[in-house]
């Protein structure tokens, strides 16, 4: 029963430790991030923009009003070769 228990944790370990797919193949994912009024995300009060920076993905810039309505969009990836980090689009 132990031995089993055992066997069963390192497994779902293994799993959830693994990297995605899409991280593994392109980088860092970037997003735009966009701000809204409220609950019902109609009026669109800020945004701030994903960008690839020397790092990694970083957001360069913010316009607008900071809220708890967040919608995220994914819009590429930041790959580093070990020179630096380069843009991905989709």
């Amino acid at each position: 029963m132990i031995k089993r228990r055992m066997i069963a944790t390192l497994l779902v370990a293994g799993v959830f430790s693994m990297p995605g797919p899409a991280f593994a193949s392109h980088g860092e994912p970037i997003y735009n991030t966009r701000y809204y009024s409220d609950a019902t995300y109609t009026q669109e009060v800020g945004f701030d923009q994903g960008d690839c920076c020397y790092f990694g993905a970083c957001y360069s810039s913010h316009t607008g009003q900071s809220t708890n309505y967040i919608q995220y969009e994914h819009i590429g990836y930041c790959a580093n070769d070990g020179h630096g980090a380069y843009w991905e689009p989709l």
